[in-house]
């Protein structure tokens, strides 16, 4: 058989691990449409056609170069005007293990323009900073010797960051577009928020920044470390980031150090960790999942189940390792969200937990003798979490917390 045209929209980024159902929708002789879901999200649709055809091809192509190309990194500005072209090979022993029923059946040559395409966004265009948006292929009868895949930008939306490119390699016509991805949002320094904060207005505090390699666990241990408090902050994943935040707070004098963390497990190494320690201990709880990415007017018990773990169960969990007499647990901070007063229509989930999250925190403070809990509900910051391909308004995370730091200071 060969591929007469080949069509794909990824509608929603799927996790690592994610389970995914792949759903046949439309079938006939020739041609199919599959859906890929999350839950009872879409996160992909594609379509093929194909012809019958004689014995296999036997396309020539080169194997995989012996050094990686350079991965470019690109301006909204500079792509507009974009083109040039992509090595076309193909790694047939790789190949064979990944894709046996494609290498089987497909001429290799249409594979490797599949796969072409891949590198053509990921390390071309857009490059370092992209999303695979679409792809819309056709595919011609016949062999052609070919080394390249080339490509044109026809079209560039700056507001929205997407990129539309002519492609074509011997026998294969088409269009690919891809977003140009926001960079990962800077959160201020140690020195901006020296300039924010008095020198000893959180000393005596032993902070326990709970997710606070990245976001705004990480803007909450520099305001608290540059009032003097002593910050331990906690990491799942983000070892690096972690460390390299306690390397410049401690490079200018403040106390700070990192250790990992898992919510979602047992906390008793936590408490040893903290027990017969001088001051009184607070904690500031800013562990989370990914919060975006749900169906807009759905509410899923799955995506609801899974923001309670961290919201609800892990705080809980939390507090509870915590709340010993020998550790001295005093003050949390709990960050709600304006989400529970706004529902928006792709977030019910997330305002759901977030709100039985804070029926928790009167729950502890009721139980738990001098335990004191703020959970503010706070407005959209700008963070990785909140980063979007469409102009949103995000607040600038420093003064916002800054300002409930203090407020659970005085409680």
């Amino acid at each position: 058989m060969e591929l007469r045209t080949a069509k794909a929209t990824f509608q929603a980024g799927i996790g690592l691990g994610e389970s995914v159902r792949c759903r046949i929708t439309t079938r006939d002789e020739y041609r199919a449409e599959i859906q890929l879901e999350t839950g009872n999200a879409l996160g992909g649709w594609f379509e093929f056609a194909w012809r019958p055809a004689g014995q296999k091809r036997a396309d020539a192509l080169a194997g995989p170069p012996s050094q990686p190309g350079k991965c470019r990194q690109r301006s909204i500005e500079t792509m507009a005007a974009a083109s040039g072209n992509v090595a076309l090979y193909l790694d047939g022993d790789l190949a064979g293990r990944l894709f046996p029923n494609l290498m089987r059946v497909l001429p290799p040559l249409q594979l490797a323009a599949l796969l072409a395409t891949t590198r053509l966004v990921g390390m071309e265009c857009p490059g370092h900073d992209s999303i695979f948006a679409s792809l819309n292929l056709f595919f011609s009868s016949g062999t052609a010797a070919a080394t390249d895949l080339t490509y044109r930008v026809a079209d560039c939306n700056q507001r929205l960051g997407l990129v539309s490119m002519d492609v074509e390699v011997a026998g294969v016509k088409g269009q690919v577009k891809a977003f140009l991805r926001p960079e990962p949002q800077r959160q201020i320094t140690y020195a901006d928020a020296c300039r924010q904060v008095e020198p000893e207005e959180f000393s005596g505090q032993r902070a326990l920044v709970a997710g606070g390699s990245r976001g705004l666990g990480e803007v909450a241990a520099k305001l608290l470390a540059a009032g003097g408090a002593e910050v331990i902050l906690t990491y799942f994943r983000g070892e690096q980031d972690a460390q390299r935040i306690v390397e410049d707070l401690s490079a200018h004098g403040a106390e700070a150090k990192c250790i990992p963390l898992n919510v979602l497990e047992p906390m008793q190494r936590l408490a040893d960790s903290f027990a017969k320690y001088p001051k009184p201990l607070y904690l500031y709880y800013f562990a989370t999942p990914f919060i975006f990415g749900a169906s807009k007017g759905k509410f899923l018990q799955q995506r609801f189940a899974a923001f309670s773990k961290y919201y609800v169960s892990g705080f809980l969990r939390t507090v509870q390792a915590l709340a010993d007499p020998t550790i001295g647990l005093k003050k949390a901070f709990y960050p709600s969200s304006a989400a529970i007063d706004e529902l928006p229509a792709d977030m019910a989930e997330y305002a759901a937990a977030k709100a039985a999250g804070e029926v928790l925190c009167d729950f502890l403070q009721r139980t738990i003798p001098g335990l004191v809990i703020h959970k503010p509900r706070l407005p959209r910051l700008a963070t990785d979490q909140t980063v979007s391909l469409l102009p949103v308004d995000n607040q600038v995370p420093g003064p916002v917390l800054l300002e409930n730091l203090r407020y659970l200071k005085e409680m």
